[in-house]
């Protein structure tokens, strides 16, 4: 039995039952109290929106990416596949875009520097791991195997969490979390929607009719490109992805709210880390922290600039395309303040550059023939 959810940007999406009673899982139902973006709403009142949405929408978009690109001809020859294989990949793939995201800890992205250390390794765990454990190891991989099959939890969550090391499986997530995948494509439209701003937004219909997938015998394997015709609203996205980064996602305000959250945290959570164990893990929501940031707000020094907005102001910052006296100037004083200052003062660096970002890996087809998006 169906079931339709209504979108503000996609009217009705429609899920199966086994897509349904994952949806209503406790793991799944955690993601109505992580926000989709942080902290912004300090900043940006009206960014409300949950990692749930988000999930939903996801999972609608790769939906209509996969029929695009296996509706062009050829398609299926590329793979292979026969019917049976077809739509079983198209069923893991709409699973891994509702899992995706399942392993995100509190405000989504602003304290995953609190994960747990890996056991013997100096690398701490990501939020991918964690949404690879919850689909692989808990109630979720029963859920699916008993529709499905005992193989294909594993395959959602490699496919979720980008760990493919088949080419099959590794194409169903590049269509999921890749440079042009259903991911980015669904944030980048809800996040733009739900802030009020227009930069983040693209003729998403033409790209998807555009997208098709080629055998790159160089690479022996299938790859994504566009038509000649489809180039300028990859730029339009690529545009859109350049100023959410520069005006939302690194907002200085934003950043510093994280770096207070992240401290607060570290103070509350055992052993300053949030736990490995899932069921633990599964506890720690935004509702949870927001209760103890109010209840500590007027003991706990973190909890009153937090609540109260008393966050740290900018002392200086670098332009959007710093040029190289910026730079040492930003190093002279993170060595000079921080050794005379301590924790008393706070620097942000982008761990992802807005402005160079990782070459899409793309072709475009021209003339009959493909070329990397760079060199058309």
């Amino acid at each position: 039995m169906s079931r339709d959810y209504r979108d503000p940007l996609y009217g009705f999406i429609t899920v199966d039952e086994i897509e349904q009673r994952i949806i209503d899982s406790i793991y799944f139902q955690r993601l109505r109290s992580i926000n989709q973006l942080g902290t912004t709403f300090f900043v940006y009142p009206s960014a409300m929106h949950s990692r749930f949405e988000h999930s939903l929408g996801t999972l609608f978009v790769v939906d209509k990416l996969f029929d695009a690109i296996f509706s062009k001809p050829g398609a299926t020859e590329v793979f292979g596949w026969d019917k049976n294989t077809y739509q079983m990949n198209k069923k893991m793939l709409r699973l891994a875009a509702l899992l995706h995201d399942l392993g995100h800890a509190p405000f989504s992205h602003a304290a995953e520097d609190l994960f747990p250390y890996k056991d013997g390794s100096d690398k701490r765990y990501s939020h991918e791991d964690y949404t690879y454990r919850f689909i692989a190891g808990t109630e979720i991989a029963t859920l699916i195997s008993s529709a499905l099959g005992q193989d294909v939890p594993q395959k959602v969550a490699e496919i979720a969490s980008e760990r493919a090391l088949d080419k099959d499986i590794a194409f169903l997530s590049e269509l999921l979390t890749g440079d042009f995948g259903a991911d980015r494509i669904d944030y980048l439209i809800r996040d733009s929607y739900h802030l009020g701003v227009q930069y983040g937004r693209f003729d998403v219909h033409r790209l998807l009719n555009t997208l098709h997938v080629r055998l790159n015998e160089e690479k022996e394997g299938p790859e994504i490109a566009v038509e000649s015709g489809g180039l300028h609203t990859i730029e339009a996205f690529l545009l859109a992805r350049y100023f959410m980064f520069v005006d939302v996602y690194y907002h200085k305000t934003r950043r510093i709210f994280d770096q207070h959250l992240s401290d607060f945290l570290r103070l509350c959570l055992p052993e300053g880390c949030f736990p490995e164990n899932l069921d633990e893990y599964l506890l720690w929501d935004d509702h949870r922290v927001m209760f103890m940031l109010q209840k500590s707000k007027y003991e706990n020094k973190i909890a009153e600039l937090l609540v109260f907005r008393k966050h740290y102001r900018v002392a200086f910052e670098t332009g959007d395309h710093p040029e190289y006296h910026e730079l040492e100037r930003f190093d002279w004083l993170k060595d000079t303040l921080g050794a005379r200052f301590g924790e008393k003062v706070k620097f942000d660096e982008a761990k992802k550059s807005p402005y160079r970002f990782k070459a899409p890996l793309i072709s475009v087809k021209v003339n009959g023939a493909y070329k990397p998006i760079q060199r058309r």
